[in-house]
C-alpha cells in the first residue's frame, strides 16, 4: 500500500485488555505501512495495576461505553494482565516477520519494535503522578523535529499522553517560546481514541491544548463485542466462527495462533472467573453479555472484540481520504465534529465522533448504523490474506491488494448540470483479474446528492451534478477496485468534485 516517503508516523499506547491484545497482534501485519515510533502500556478505568496508598474518588462518572459502575480500589490490581505480554506478542511477531518480508517492504525488525516498546502511566485509572518511560517516548516525539503530524493512539486511558503534555507545558511554560510551541504541538499532534477510558483528557488536555483533534473512533458494534446486534450481511459473515476459524486462526501464523475469540479455550491473566471470555461457558450470561444485551450465545471462534481497531484502521492507505477530512469518511467510518464541546473557561474543544450511514442488509432493508459497518468484510478478508503470507513461502503464494488510479485524479471542479467522466485504471500486482464499481456517497456529499446520476460506459464512469447545486458543495464518488481470488482483495479511490 504504502511507500517510505508516504508513510504517517503513530503511536500506539493501551491498557492491555484482551482485545487491545487483538488489536496489536492485527496491526503488526501493517506495521510495514505506518512508521510506528511507540507501543505504550497506560491504564484505564477497565485495567491497572495499582499504586500503594492511593485512593478512588467517591463519584460515579459515566463514560462513553454506558458504564458507570465503581471498580476496584486504586491501591490494588484491577483487572492487571501485567505487561510482559507485550515481548510476547513481538516474539510472536517475530516468527512471522521472515514470510511477511517476502510480501511486502517496510517491516520493522522485531529488534526495532522491542526498543520502542514501554510501559506508562499504569498505576490507576488517570493516573498522572510522575513521568514514565512510556510518556517520555512520547515527550521525545512531540518534541522532535519531525514535520509530519503524529497520530496518537488511545486504546486504554488518556493519561500516559497526558503525563507527557503536562511535561512539555512544565518545561515551557514560562518561557518565551511557548506560544509559537503551544501552536506547533496543536498543529502535529492528532489523538484517534477508542472514547475516553479515564478523565484524563477533560481534567488536562481539553484545559490546555483544548485545539487538539480528539478523535472517537467509537465503532463499537463494527468491530467490538456487540457486534452480534449489528444488520445481516457481508460484514457479520466475516466476524462468525466459519470465516474466522479457517481464514484467520487456522494458518501457521504465530501471530493469530495467540489471537482471542469467544470460548476459544484461552486463560487471560488478571481476569477473574466472571471475565474469562474464552474459558467461561456463562459469560454471555453471567456478566459481559448481559451487560451488553448481546442478543445470542456467541459460539466457539466466533470473533471476540477489536474496539480499539479503528484507531489505527483509519490510518492505513486503503484509498479514502479520512486524514484530509474525518467527516469524509473511509474503511475507519466517517466522523462529524461535535458542537457545544467546552472546557471549564468555555473554549470550544476540537471533538469528532462517529457519524451514522445508510447499510442495506441481506433482506434488502435499508438501515442506518455505523459508518463503518460496511467495510468490516473488507477489514477481515485482507487481514485474512496477510495472516496467510506466512503460510506462503514466495510471493506468487500470496494474495496482495490490487491498485486503483483515476486519470483524471480524485479533486475535479465541476459545474451545475455537469456531466464528469472519470476513467479508473485498476492492476493487481498478482495478475489477477481486478473489477471496479463506483457509487455515490451521499453522507458525505451536499444535500442534493441524490439528484446526482452516475453510469458506467464500458470501464468509464459518468456522473452528472444536477442544475441546482451550488458552488463550493461536493459530490463524493467512491471507486472500489476488487480482484479476483480466494480473499477478493480491494483497494478504493475517493473522487470530490466540487462546483464551481
Amino acid at each position: 500500500m504504502s511507500t517510505k516517503a508516504q508513510k504517517i508516523r503513530t503511536i500506539i499506547t493501551q491498557d492491555a485488555e484482551v482485545d487491545d491484545q487483538n488489536s496489536l497482534r492485527h496491526f503488526l501485519f501493517y506495521a510495514n505501512e505506518v512508521e510506528l515510533q511507540g507501543i505504550v502500556q497506560t491504564s484505564s478505568k477497565f485495567h491497572w495495576q495499582g499504586v500503594p496508598g492511593a485512593r478512588k474518588p467517591e463519584h460515579i462518572r459515566k463514560d462513553d461505553f454506558g458504564s458507570s459502575e465503581q471498580s476496584g480500589p486504586y491501591d490494588q490490581p484491577y483487572r492487571w494482565p501485567g505487561t510482559d505480554w507485550m515481548q510476547r506478542v513481538i516474539d510472536d511477531y517475530e516468527k512471522d516477520y521472515p514470510r511477511l518480508c517476502l510480501h511486502a517492504e517496510g517491516y520493522p525488525t522485531p529488534d526495532e519494535l522491542r526498543a520502542i516498546t514501554k510501559v506508562g502511566n499504569i498505576g490507576y485509572e488517570g493516573e498522572m503522578e510522575a513521568p514514565s518511560e512510556g510518556s517520555e517516548l512520547i515527550r521525545a516525539r512531540i518534541l522532535d523535529d519531525d514535520e509530519r503530524p503524529l497520530y496518537l493512539q488511545v486504546w486504554g486511558g488518556t493519561n500516559t499522553i497526558a503525563r507527557a503534555l503536562m511535561d512539555i507545558e512544565n518545561a515551557y511554560r514560562d518561557t518565551p517560546e511557548w506560544p509559537a510551541l503551544h501552536r506547533k504541538i496543536t498543529e502535529k499532534v492528532i489523538i484517534t481514541a477508542c472514547g475516553e477510558q479515564d478523565p484524563a483528557y477533560r481534567q488536562y488536555v481539553a484545559e490546555s491544548w483544548p485545539d487538539i483533534p480528539f478523535i472517537k473512533t467509537l465503532q463499537m458494534g463494527s468491530y467490538a463485542y456487540p457486534w452480534l446486534m449489528m444488520p445481516e450481511g457481508e460484514s457479520k459473515d466475516t466476524l462468525r466462527a466459519e470465516f474466522m476459524q479457517p481464514e484467520i486462526l487456522g494458518g501457521q501464523s504465530a501471530l493469530t495462533d495467540g489471537y482471542c475469540t469467544w470460548l476459544d479455550g484461552h486463560e487471560y491473566e488478571g481476569e477473574g472467573p466472571e471475565g474469562q471470555f474464552g474459558a467461561n461457558p456463562n459469560i454471555v450470561h453471567e456478566w459481559f453479555g448481559a451487560k451488553m444485551n448481546l442478543p445470542i450465545q456467541p459460539k466457539k471462534y466466533d470473533f471476540l472484540s477489536e474496539g480499539d481497531s479503528p484507531t489505527y484502521i483509519i490510518l492505513l492507505p486503503w484509498g479514502f481520504r479520512t486524514l484530509e477530512c474525518f467527516a469524509w469518511g473511509g474503511m475507519a467510518g466517517r466522523y462529524h465534529r461535535e458542537e457545544g464541546q467546552v472546557n471549564s473557561r468555555g473554549e470550544a474543544l476540537n471533538i469528532w465522533n462517529v457519524s451514522l450511514d445508510h447499510y442495506t442488509d441481506r433482506d434488502g432493508n435499508v438501515v442506518e448504523t455505523e459508518s463503518m459497518w460496511p467495510y468490516v468484510a473488507d477489514i477481515q478478508r485482507d487481514f485474512a490474506a496477510r495472516a496467510a503470507w506466512v503460510d506462503a513461502d514466495t510471493y506468487a503464494k500470496g494474495e496482495h491488494a490490487p491498485s486503483l488510479t483515476l486519470a483524471e485524479g480524485v479533486d475535479l471542479q465541476v459545474s451545475p448540470g455537469q456531466a464528469c467522466t472519470l476513467h479508473p485504471c485498476a492492476s493487481s500486482p498478482d495478475q489477477a483479474e481486478v473489477s471496479v464499481s463506483a457509487r455515490i456517497y451521499p453522507e458525505a456529499s451536499a444535500p442534493w446528492a441524490g439528484e446526482a446520476t452516475l453510469r458506467q460506459e464500458g470501464e468509464a464512469f459518468t456522473v452528472t451534478l444536477p442544475a441546482g447545486a451550488a458552488p463550493g458543495e461536493e459530490l463524493h464518488v467512491v471507486f472500489r477496485a476488487q480482484a479476483a481470488g480466494h480473499h477478493r482483495l480491494v483497494h478504493y479511490q475517493q473522487a470530490i468534485l466540487r462546483v464551481r
